[in-house]
């Protein structure tokens, strides 16, 4: 507060002096600005009072001569003002001709020569004039009435012929002389026969004001820069002094605040380890009143719980003069332990003397119980306890350290749960939790206790087991993990069967690099799982051609649609009653450039795998829907069928991306056909029914795909609104010579009809076939006998000319 005081005291007394200074150089500068104007205006008369001056002394000068005689030329006439006088013209005896001009006509020529020279207006004028030339104008009119009451100079800034000027006007006397000429008006001697007046430009005047105002502001300027930058350095230098002489008082209440409101404990012991200052929150910290702790030593606070050299290592740099700094365990008055982090220096005098010594402290317990949790994140799976990826991957490096040694190996088996994500789905989070904590407890129970169990995230698992003796001793193991989890899980009151497959992979006779080993016991699991799943396997260099053959198609088939890979085939569909074309399949195809044409049954299931085929199969259907709009158009009218994928269908968006589609397209619905497969239709029966309802609703066909193969129940097929099972060509290929599918395409007819639904066969490829399902009643067929599929050109061609 006080320093604020003065502070603002400076600044006001600083403000007063400015305003002083300021004001006095204003009031100087407008004086001399006034000055300036008055001193011009002085001049400009100086020069017309001398104009006037030497007209009338010329003319004093030519009236006592009695005037002057001139040549008569063209520019000098006899002047008729003076025709009264006789001696006015005269002839020398040279028989020059000569005219008396006065000196009033003398004068006026002087002047008008003048105007022409220097642009000074002066003339001769009076209220009784003999030339009319010399009529006042109204200024003059003015200063002739002024100067006749006065008899004294008259003067006056105005303007002239559009420039300002100073008139200045001088009365003329009548002197004895002048009677010659002027005694017909009966003047008399000493009476104001006129006056001379002259205008005196005052524009170079104004300029020489102007130059003399810029150095006046300039000067003054200056001056008051100067002043200005004194008193801010005045100022300046006396906050300084000012904020120096605070600085210093308010850094030692800030010290001594500082010390006792710290967030850090603080004692200060004399060189004997006497408690001579505590602040309070040394205090609270081990919860001591300071009557206390003051006079004691800080032994009190020990907790015999740190080891003897760490006071040594302490007493050893204190007494060297450096400061300990070191994280310990210390006791409260409660006799509670805590974790402290404690700095100690000593304090040195002017002789370099120790004479004190300063303690800081903080209680550092939570931070060691935060990162105790860290390092249980860092390293373990949150869910089961198990180790994870990371503390997984630094016991694989030990452990390969250790089999280099000991010329040993290293296996690393990769297990994952099969069905997890369908538990998942259908019985909750929760359950899938349980289910994982349960599996990891079972694993335990099959290995060693050199082995490590790792959870790597999901429903995926990986074992760690340093030193195996032989590939049995590893199929023995994988047979027990196999086998542990053949009994049932309670989940959720519901009692599940889940199974387990693995992948087995070996350093260093697979790999001698440790990313490659994770990566070959992945491949290994995948394997398994595609073997059936339940069951183990070991890597091999089969599997990791495989795996990369999987990935190249993974990689290609991620950019297959923005490098225009994909393409559509259309296979003709068959009226067996009229023979006719009444519709199409379209089939999707894959060009790589490099792998050349990839089958359908390989690379849809990759789609559908790595959750691409949601985006292929909408482009399929925008496609389809703009060709079959096209065909149209030109009156080719057909039903077009497009496969949709289960996780197509189990989109809740479907019905309304379609229906965007045919907007989009302007196809009439009842032109596009959906191809659902058996087993999509079975998983959620209830969602099924409702997504078939949406897009029956909106006008769709819906066919059930490869009927048949799957275990679809009646009772659920009835409540679908489907209009045609397709047979799948596994029963029609051996229809003519097996029984067993003859029986099977029969009763698929023989349900279809029942239920008023159409079929179609699938996979003709010879006149038998055609008549033996024809024969059977079957309504439409397609293959290869009729036509394979075929490009949009080819189709179109086929189309025609079948039609012609």
């Amino acid at each position: 507060m006080h320093e604020n005081k003065e502070i603002q005291q400076l600044v006001k007394g600083t403000l007063f002096i400015f305003l002083t200074w300021s004001t006095m150089m204003g009031i100087s500068l407008f004086w001399n600005l006034q000055r300036e104007s008055t001193r011009i205006l002085q001049l400009a008369e100086v020069e017309a009072k001398a104009n006037l001056s030497k007209d009338l002394a010329f003319r004093r000068w030519a009236t006592k001569m009695g005037g002057l005689y001139v040549k008569v030329t063209p520019d000098s006439q006899p002047s008729p003002f003076m025709s009264h006088i006789e001696e006015r013209d005269t002839i020398t005896k040279s028989g020059q001709q000569l005219t008396l001009y006065n000196p009033a006509i003398i004068l006026r020529l002087l002047m008008e020569t003048q105007k022409q020279l220097y642009g000074i207006q002066a003339r001769i004028t009076g209220e009784q004039i003999l030339n009319p030339a010399n009529s006042p104008d109204e200024w003059e009119r003015k200063g002739l009435k002024i100067v006749a009451k006065t008899l004294t100079d008259y003067s006056e800034v105005t303007e002239l012929n559009g420039q300002p000027v100073l008139r200045y006007m001088q009365p003329m006397i009548m002197q004895e002389g002048c009677l010659k000429c002027h005694a017909w008006t009966n003047i008399k001697v000493g009476d104001l026969r006129g006056a001379t007046d002259v205008a005196i430009p005052l524009t170079p005047y104004y300029k020489l004001e102007q130059e003399s105002r810029s150095v006046l502001f300039a000067s003054h300027s200056g001056i008051w820069l100067l002043g200005i930058a004194f008193i801010g350095f005045f100022a300046y230098r006396r906050n300084g002094y000012l904020k120096e002489r605070h600085f210093h008082q308010d850094t030692l209440r800030k010290l001594k605040s500082a010390v006792e409101q710290s967030a850090s404990g603080v004692i200060i012991t004399d060189t004997k380890g006497t408690i001579e200052y505590a602040n309070q929150r040394f205090l609270t910290i081990n919860g001591f009143e300071k009557n206390e702790v003051i006079g004691k030593n800080p032994n009190i606070v020990k907790s015999n719980q740190n080891e003897p050299s760490l006071y040594q290592k302490m007493w050893d740099d204190l007494n060297s003069g450096k400061d300990w700094r070191g994280e310990i365990k210390n006791r409260t008055k409660s006799g509670e332990v805590y974790w402290c982090s404690e700095t100690i220096s000593p304090i040195k005098n002017s002789n370099d003397e120790i004479t004190h010594y300063v303690a800081v402290l903080e209680d550092i317990s939570e931070r060691k119980i935060a990162e105790a949790t860290i390092q249980q994140l860092a390293f373990y799976d949150p869910l089961t306890e198990l180790p994870n990826r990371r503390l997984l991957s630094e016991r694989l490096q030990q452990a390969i350290i250790s089999s280099q040694r000991e010329k040993s190996c290293v296996a690393l088996l990769y297990l994952d749960l099969d069905r997890f994500k369908t538990i998942n789905d259908t019985l909750g989070h929760l359950a899938g939790d349980q289910l994982l904590q349960i599996s990891s407890k079972r694993f335990l129970t099959c290995l060693r206790e050199s082995d490590t169990l790792a959870r790597l995230g999901g429903d995926e698992f990986a074992i760690l087991m340093p030193a195996p003796v032989h590939h049995e001793e590893l199929s023995k193991v994988a047979q027990r993990l196999l086998d542990c989890m053949q009994k049932p899980f309670q989940l959720n009151q519901q009692e599940v069967i889940v199974t387990t497959s693995i992948g087995i992979s070996i350093y260093p006779s697979d790999t001698k690099d440790v990313q490659v080993l994770f990566s070959n016991a992945d491949v290994a699991m995948y394997h398994a799982k595609s073997q059936g799943k339940n069951t183990y396997q070991f890597f091999s260099d089969g599997l990791n051609k495989a795996a990369a053959e999987r990935l190249t198609l993974e990689i290609g088939l991620r950019k297959s649609l923005e490098r225009n890979q994909l393409y559509i085939q259309y296979q003709p569909k068959f009226d067996l009653n009229s023979g006719h074309i009444y519709g199409m399949e379209a089939l999707l195809r894959w060009q790589h450039p490099e792998l050349g044409f990839i089958p359908p049954d390989k690379f849809i299931p990759l789609a559908e795998e790595i959750r691409e085929i949601d985006k292929i199969g909408h482009w399929v259907l925008v496609e389809v829907c703009k060709q079959n709009k096209k065909w149209f158009d030109e009156g080719i009218q057909l039903i077009a069928s497009v496969n949709i994928s289960p996780l197509q269908f189990q989109t809740d968006d479907l019905q309304s991306r379609i229906q965007k589609i045919l907007d989009d397209t302007g196809l009439s619905p009842k032109f596009l056909e959906l191809e659902i497969t058996e087993s999509a239709l079975m998983d959620e029966p209830e969602h099924t029914r409702k997504i078939l309802a949406g897009l029956s609703a909106i006008g769709l066909s819906l066919s059930i795909d490869d009927f048949g193969t799957g275990y679809s129940s009646l009772s659920y097929l009835k409540q679908f609104p489907v209009n045609t099972l397709k047979i799948d060509r596994s029963f029609v290929n051996d229809i003519v010579i097996d029984e067993d599918d003859r029986a099977i395409a029969t009763s698929v007819i023989a349900l279809a009809k029942t239920m008023k639904l159409e079929v179609i066969a699938e996979g003709v490829e010879t006149l038998e076939q055609q008549n033996l399902l024809k024969e059977l009643g079957c309504h439409h067929i397609q293959g290869y006998y009729l036509s394979r599929p075929l490009d949009v050109d080819k189709f179109d061609a086929f189309v025609k000319n079948v039609k012609s």
